[in-house]
């Protein structure tokens, strides 16, 4: 422990707040919140004896220590919550992005209610039905149920544009019923309104006998495989319906969430019950964490219910500290009150009880799948040793590659692997400056020469300080030169090769002929798993840049949307087809925005989406050069 941290220690106050533990380089590697800042941030360090070996590695690792007060418990809460959300610290949990389960939402605020599949549950005032697994089924479902009672599914103002615009392909199918013609009545379709809430009350029996009925009709119209993908979806449909088994009283709606944790590995478990009928187990694991079972239990109660359906009942299978502060949260989240606590006896308890069972399943699995891919790295490594006569294992390995279309966008990236794992918060990526069109071995230069050349002289605790066991360039014989050249120009001795993807060849400095070890050698496979990793992460950048310069470009033609207002929408959507779904409202409430301006861009992807629409359902699918081949983005590599 450096003085820095004693000094910290000694300073700290007798108050709630967050505290932000730092490594050597300044990177953030953990966030916690604490009721008593001194007390807690003091047990870290005090007596190490008592703590787990992740949490160790921890206190080795942190250089220096900053805190927060906060006024209240509550405040600091979510201050560790959005501190953890915006740094990523590689000891706190981070829940992924998950979409959810889908739903069929029926939206009856609107005049002319339209059936589209949601990815989560809001309280919208909408109608819901599912959920389901996966959005196949879903899709299925309201395909199979606008057949019978056909909604709309698009996002058009009909309200405003009534008789204003031509009917989508959709209506001349006899998939839709054309509500946006100035002659279609709003009874009627209040008719297939109501028709569609009285399907969703029947549940799955009632949608499982309309795919049944459209499979023996399939089948009287000799269309068998049609009628066999209706089977299916009964069937499947039968299944999910036996699965969501009766638990508790009708109309109790609760959650039971359990906690599994053991040498910083953890395992959550979520069981939902929703009127009664267990409707899903959802299971998230965390391999390395170093927070207290408390803290983590915090943690992902506020990172999950940030993004799914809140109930009015979650069970727990220990102690949350700030149980009040978290309820309170809940509560503003969702508009009503939220009980959190153990139960002891009952149906409960025999729930929290399930979810525990299948928490330590889970684990004993992910552990023993653990143990099988280290057996097999290490096997990877040492066999990658021998094939390229290294002096040790390659620990740290860097893949570096090309992406571009035609010479356009040219990005690369750097990717590594430790003990081949991916550590994406090492990953870097670079837009090439030097190289004028397609030119892979001068991207290849560049990249080499701008990472390279920082090794000895940045000081910011960024993976270009570490010097990698291996350097792979992903391509041939002339990638693996041009990246020599840099590196002997900067007096650096590296091991470095070249990956051609065409039969996974390895290419050594200085020889002609490549070393082929065959796709089933664990090396090879350990090769392509970097190469594969740095492909996609190149192309995800490379593919951003084209779609800003795209975006760009596509408001150029919008009245009232300068260069400013361009910037701020890209900034807040990323893509034109998130803007595309962006309703006039949310656009003029954009600082920079006004109603002018937000009717101009609603607009003008509103009548864009009408002819999307109707290309493709094939009225405009003709090419002026039919035999043109379309341009194909490639990642630069190869032989």
């Amino acid at each position: 422990m450096n003085e820095k941290i004693n000094r910290t220690l000694r300073l700290l106050p007798d108050r709630p707040g967050v505290y932000i533990m730092k490594n050597s380089g300044g990177q953030i590697i953990y966030v916690g919140k604490a009721k008593n800042l001194a007390n807690r941030v003091r047990s870290y360090f005090h007596s190490p004896g008592g703590l787990n070996a992740k949490t160790r590695a921890l206190v080795e690792s942190v250089e220096d220590i900053s805190y927060i007060v906060a006024d209240s418990e509550l405040e600091a809460l979510l201050l560790e919550n959005n501190l953890i959300k915006k740094n990523k610290p590689y000891y706190n949990i981070l829940l992924k992005d998950d979409k959810g389960y889908p739903y069929l939402r029926l939206n009856t605020a609107d005049a002319y209610p339209a059936l589209t599949v949601a990815r989560r549950l809001v309280h919208d005032g909408a109608l819901y039905f599912g959920p389901f697994f996966g959005a196949g089924l879903a899709r299925d479902i309201a395909e199979a149920v606008i057949s019978e009672y056909p909604l709309r599914s698009c996002n058009l103002d009909i309200n405003a544009r009534k008789g204003k615009i031509r009917p989508c392909v959709r209506y001349e199918i006899g998939k839709c019923a054309g509500p946006c013609r100035e002659e279609y009545k709003k009874e009627d379709y209040n008719g297939l309104v109501r028709g569609v809430k009285q399907l969703f009350d029947s549940g799955y029996n009632g949608i499982k006998a309309l795919f049944e009925n459209k499979m023996y009709a399939a089948s009287e119209r000799m269309d068998y495989e049609k009628a066999a993908q209706y089977r299916d979806r009964a069937a499947q449909l039968d299944r999910l319906d036996r699965s969501q088994k009766a638990v508790l009283p009708k109309k109790c709606d609760l959650d039971a969430v359990t906690l599994t944790l053991s040498q910083g590995y953890a395992v959550f478990v979520c069981i939902a019950v929703r009127a009664g009928r267990l409707i899903s187990v959802h299971t998230d694991e965390f391999p390395d964490t170093a927070a207290a079972e408390e803290e983590l239990r915090e943690q992902y109660l506020l990172q999950r219910y940030a993004k799914e359906e809140i109930p009015r009942e979650i069970l727990l299978d220990g102690p949350c500290p700030s149980q009040e502060a978290v309820q309170e949260h809940l509560r503003r989240l969702s508009g009503r009150a939220v009980s959190l606590h153990v139960p002891q006896r009952g149906d409960k308890a025999a729930i929290v009880r399930l979810g525990q069972e299948n928490g330590r399943e889970t684990m004993e699995k992910s552990l023993r799948a653990e143990l099988v891919r280290r057996e097999r790295v290490i096997k990877g490594l040492t066999e990658l040793k021998n094939i390229l006569h290294l002096p040790g294992l390659p620990r740290r390995i860097e893949c570096y590659d090309i992406s571009h279309i035609q010479g356009t966008d040219t990005v690369a990236s750097m990717v590594v692997l430790t003990d081949g794992v991916p550590q994406p918060r090492q990953y870097r990526r670079f837009k090439i400056r030097s190289v004028e069109g397609n030119n892979d071995f001068a991207s290849m230069a560049e990249v080499v020469r701008r990472r390279f050349s920082r090794l000895k002289t940045d000081e910011t605790g960024d993976s270009f300080d570490v010097i990698p066991d291996l350097v792979v360039i992903d391509g041939g014989k002339g990638q693996l030169s041009s990246a020599c050249g840099v590196l002997d120009e900067l007096g650096l001795h590296l091991n470095v090769i070249g990956l051609a993807k065409r039969l996974e060849e390895i290419y050594l400095p200085g020889c002609s002929e490549p070393v082929v070890p065959g796709t089933e050698s664990l090396a090879v496979q350990l090769l392509q798993t970097v190469r594969d990793e740095a492909h996609r992460f190149a192309i995800t950048y490379h593919r951003a840049l084209r779609s800003k310069r795209s975006l760009l470009s596509v408001l150029d033609s919008v009245a009232g949307v300068g260069a400013r207002r361009k910037q701020l929408l890209f900034a807040k959507y990323g893509s034109v087809s998130a803007i595309s779904r962006a309703s006039k409202e949310e656009l003029a409430a954009l600082p920079g925005m006004n109603a002018a301006a937000a009717a101009s861009v609603y607009d003008f992807f509103a009548a864009r989406s009408a002819q999307e629409q109707t290309k493709q359902q094939g009225m405009m699918q003709y090419s002026d050069n039919p035999n043109e081949a379309p341009c194909e983005e490639t990642d630069g590599g190869g032989a």
